[in-house]
């Protein structure tokens, strides 16, 4: 009997976004204890979202052929013969055209195939491709990747002596859209070059669980065949690289029962849909299959639509959604910029009708038998899918008047395009209205003749979207996750695509099925966690109050640097103050100097400027040398007046931490100097070479602080500080920081003979030994990215940038957001506890809150399972790139501790694929588990783990090759 509890959390995935505020990804806002009496059972049988793939058919041997797929760009150009005239042909006089593809392919064209794959157009080809094979051969199969590769079974009626097929789409429209006949065609050559097979007796050890060799390349072939299937069957595809499918219109009725989930005015509803992921493992292999949802524009299926949007809405006075006033708005700066960024993010259709036809054209029409319709529909201009370009003579994509763009018609005239409208077509342009540039081969065209061409929403998450994905991934979390991913298996096994065959006839081509009954298991309940603050205050009902705690062990926040997309210098400094008092409230220990810097100098340490998305890494590394200037040189001299150093970690080009202080340059330009807490035996102990009055020197010379209540005194600069206003030293005596005054800076100067002199630093002259260019400082130790609101795009723009090219751990804080709070000390309070985490380091092991469980009648640090024995929690995803030759990024993080606190992670490149290959699985696990067993010493007598718990990317599921991969056999969790 299945046991099913109801209390506890309700997330799947966890999932925290970064920018003040986190859900589980099923839900998630945690709850009570199970329901009713009794004790709380040990095991019970879970229900899984994973479906057996069998073979159909043992006694049928259908092998699995791999092509290598070439696209080229083709057109129809006049036959010349060798006097260089056009050919025509003898019958009809009209000149004979010869079918000509490009000498470059696609996929080897570097300044086009990055924009051409993550396009939706070589799906639309291949589409093409195999409905026009079916036609005349309904045994044609093909199934393809979106990039360089399609399979196809053994028997799939392709030719083999020559796979070159010409295609035809339309340039700037699906083939079935009304408006198609009025889209110019756009031909390809497509080539398919078989590369190797896989015999069907391999395919079926593997999926059995006889035979791992072919684990790695059958995971990733089979979740091609299944997206393939699936695009062929109608479902709408969210990216080329992703196995992410969104199911047709017709479909999602059924799913949220005849009603639409609809927000922001009723423009936009939720669309649901699945991802299919083929995961082997030493039992066979099972199909993963994951609920996805997505918000889309209404219009995109011409849901109670009647009329075209115009981007242009007179009545209203808006253009793209932005209130102008159109007689000033060629001299209003702001709407020019809003209305600019409104338009950029849009997809739009440009219509306009001829007033002024060409009679000569239409009477030519008229003597080929055209009827009236057809030539009256011969005066409308359609451009399909357009979106602004920059014009590389102007720099600009937008002008704010027709009259505002000129240019030359014929050898000697010029005119603007109000004038060219008027006389070519007898059109009058309105002079208040923009015109728009959309790529060289249409140029400038008014803004008037543009109307919206719907697609996937952008940037959708705003509060209304977000919670109503929230809330729908709550009606599906728990059982009816299962009951929910029941009914999305049933509906897309049975969809019927072209030619009338399911998705599991189609799979059936390749002598393989998928069981529709999930997998059951059984699962160890655990024991709740405990989890305490520093003063035992424990979370209640799955929620953390974080008022008046103090972190179980607070982090360090020595430097930071901001940088404030949103223009609002105001709000970014009562955020600052906000957040640095919360921190300090939770015990995060902040600096006095780094107080005053936050306080009374932000600027100092902020790159503002509403457009520095726009120079990309340009705008962080501008605040991350704002920042370094004011904390290692003193640019304020806040360090120098207050007679303290500025205190950080570094590390050497060895990779050894040390905790340090940063000596400020003596002069304008000059070096920077470190000093590092080591012992006396160090050869690092030494800060200074000084040369004395009478050129005596001495290069074994640590830099001391002398004070005025103790003359005799030699205190350490690391156990000086600034705190209330007043230089403090720390007393070993009594154990506490107490008020002294400065008096001078000293030398402890160590001679050869082993004596111990003492020079005043005002008598001789100072070298540093250890310099800027020989550690990597920490400084910022952490980037504020102050955000206008929470678009997607932008986030996903710092957050690269930052990681990827500054490797500094950033803060995201959303100005509307934070705007919002009544309680602005909470929404601090949510973001100290991300940056206590964050400020973890291999010196400072900083955590929030503690775990601990009941194992017996003793308590266990950490969370249970975990921390019963010497445990590898490790999470494992990738990022794919662009392109045929692309690489795919593959990222791994493991917890170093029980409690999962502390994180380190590692990332590697491999040749672009859907899994991660055998060798780099095995850098991972090698890398992390010397990680863990280094950072373990101590805490257990053995270090090296005894059993494992992965979390591995949807896309890249392979339990067997982590199992393969582990260092010594263990045990894996369920």
């Amino acid at each position: 009997m299945s046991y099913h509890s109801h209390g506890g959390s309700r997330s799947g995935r966890g999932r925290f976004d970064d920018r003040g505020g986190g859900r589980g990804r099923f839900g998630g806002r945690g709850g009570g204890g199970g329901r009713g009496g009794g004790p709380r059972p040990t095991e019970c049988n879970v229900v899984m979202n994973y479906n057996r793939l069998d073979v159909l058919d043992p006694s049928k041997q259908v092998d699995l052929l791999v092509y290598k797929v070439t696209i080229k760009t083709a057109r129809y150009v006049p036959q010349v013969n060798e006097a260089g005239e056009k050919v025509r042909n003898p019958e009809t006089g009209k000149v004979v055209l010869v079918f000509t593809p490009w000498d470059t392919s696609v996929s080897e064209d570097d300044k086009f195939k990055k924009r051409f794959y993550a396009s939706e157009k070589p799906w639309r080809i291949i589409k093409k491709l195999i409905k026009d094979r079916q036609a005349s051969d309904p045994s044609f199969a093909l199934d393809y990747d979106g990039c360089e590769m399609a399979i196809a079974p053994a028997s799939c009626g392709l030719p083999v002596e020559a796979n070159e097929f010409r295609v035809c789409i339309k340039q700037d429209c699906e083939e079935d859209n009304p408006d198609a006949m009025k889209v110019k065609n756009e031909w390809f050559l497509v080539s398919l070059t078989k590369t190797h097979d896989i015999p069907f007796s391999d395919i079926a050890a593997a999926i059995t669980g006889r035979n791992s060799d072919l684990a790695e390349e059958l995971s990733m072939k089979l979740n091609v065949i299944m997206k393939s299937i699936g695009v062929q069957l109608g479902m709408l595809q969210l990216a080329p690289n992703s196995s992410s499918l969104l199911f047709p219109l017709r479909e999602q009725f059924k799913l949220f029962n005849n009603r639409m989930i609809e927000t922001d005015h009723n423009k936009k509803f939720l669309l649901s849909g699945i991802k299919q992921v083929a995961v082997f493992s030493s039992t066979g292999c099972n199909i993963q299959s994951d609920p996805i949802v997505n918000w889309f524009d209404k219009d995109k299926y011409e849901i109670d639509r009647s009329d075209k949007i115009p981007l242009i809405d007179g009545r209203a006075s808006t253009i793209a959604g932005v209130r102008v006033r159109f007689n000033t708005l060629r001299s209003d700066l702001r709407a020019q910029e809003e209305v600019l960024s409104a338009l950029s993010k849009l997809t739009f259709n440009v219509e306009y009708w001829i007033k002024t036809p060409d009679p000569k054209k239409e009477e030519a029409m008229l003597a080929q038998g055209k009827t009236a319709q057809e030539i009256n529909e011969s005066r409308r201009r359609v451009f399909m899918n357009q979106s602004l370009r920059l014009d590389q003579d102007s720099k600009t994509k937008i002008k704010w008047s027709p009259d505002d763009h000129s240019f030359q018609l014929g050898e000697s005239e010029t005119v603007t395009v109000t004038q060219y409208y008027s006389r070519r077509y007898g059109i009058a342009l309105d002079v208040n209205l923009p015109v728009v540039h959309i790529g060289k081969k249409h140029g400038w065209l008014p803004l008037e003749f543009c109307y919206q061409a719907f697609a996937k929403t952008r940037d959708a998450n705003d509060t209304s979207m977000v919670q109503a994905v929230l809330q729908h991934y709550d009606k599906i979390a728990g059982t009816y996750f299962i009951n929910d991913m029941a009914q999305k298996r049933n509906l897309i096994s049975n969809m019927i695509g072209h030619g009338g065959k399911t998705f599991m006839e189609m799979l059936a081509k390749y002598n393989l099925c998928i069981d529709n009954a999930p997998t059951k298991l059984k699962a160890k309940v655990l024991i709740p966690p405990k989890i305490n603050f520093r003063e035992s205050k424990e979370a209640t009902n799955g929620s953390f109050d974080l008022r008046n705690v103090v972190f179980a062990n607070p982090a360090e926040l020595n430097s930071f640097a901001v940088v404030n997309f949103t223009g609002d210098k105001h709000a970014l400094q009562e955020y600052v103050n906000v957040q640095l008092e919360v921190a300090a409230g939770h015990g995060i220990k902040i600096p006095q100097t780094t107080m005053i810097v936050g306080r009374d100098h932000l600027s100092s340490i902020t790159y503002d400027d509403r457009d520095a998305v726009h120079q990309g890494p340009e705008a962080v590394r501008r605040a991350i040398e704002k920042a370094r200037d004011v904390y290692l040189n003193d640019s304020l001299n806040i360090f120098r007046q207050n007679h303290v150093w500025f205190r950080t970690t570094c590390e050497d080009m060895n990779g050894q931490p040390f905790n340090c202080l940063i000596l400020p340059p003596q002069n304008h330009g000059g070096e920077i100097g470190i000093m590092l807490d080591v012992t006396e035996q160090s050869p690092l102990y030494y800060t200074h070479a000084i040369e004395l009055s009478d050129h005596r020197t001495c290069a074994t010379t640590r830099l001391i602080v002398k004070i005025r209540q103790s003359r005799e005194a030699c205190l350490n600069p690391f156990d000086v500080r600034f705190r209330n206003g007043r230089m403090q030293a720390w007393n070993s005596k009594m154990e506490g920081w107490g008020d002294v005054d400065f008096d001078r800076y000293c030398f402890e100067c160590h001679l050869t003979n082993g004596d111990v002199v003492y020079v005043d630093a005002r008598d001789c002259k100072q070298t540093y030994l250890h310099k800027e260019g020989d550690f990597r400082i920490d400084c910022p130790s952490m980037i504020t990215m102050f955000l206008p609101d929470k678009g997607k795009a932008l986030y996903d723009r710092v957050k690269f940038t930052s990681n990827q090219l500054c490797g500094i751990q950033t803060q995201c804080v959303v100005l509307e957001s934070f705007k919002r709070q009544r309680n602005k000390n909470q929404y601090a309070s949510n973001i100290a506890a991300k940056l206590n985490t964050k400020l973890s380091s291999t010196i400072a092991k900083a955590e929030a809150w503690r775990s601990s469980f009941k194992l017996g009648d003793s308590d266990i640090a950490g969370i249970p399972w975990v921390g019963e024995c010497p445990t590898l929690v490790i999470g494992i995803g990738m990022a794919h790139g662009m392109g045929g030759d692309a690489d795919t990024v593959i990222g791994a993080s493991i917890c170093l501790d029980s409690e999962c606190m502390r994180l380190t992670t590692v990332a590697y490149l491999q040749k672009k694929a859907d899994v991660i290959n055998r060798n780099t699985m095995k850098d991972i696990i090698t890398e992390n588990w010397d990680h863990y067993c280094e950072d373990n010493k101590g805490v257990y007598e053995d270090p090296s783990p005894q059993r494992y718990g992965s979390h591995v990317d949807n896309e890249i599921e392979q339990s067997f090759l982590l199992e393969s991969s582990i260092k010594t056999p263990l045990v894996p969790s369920t």
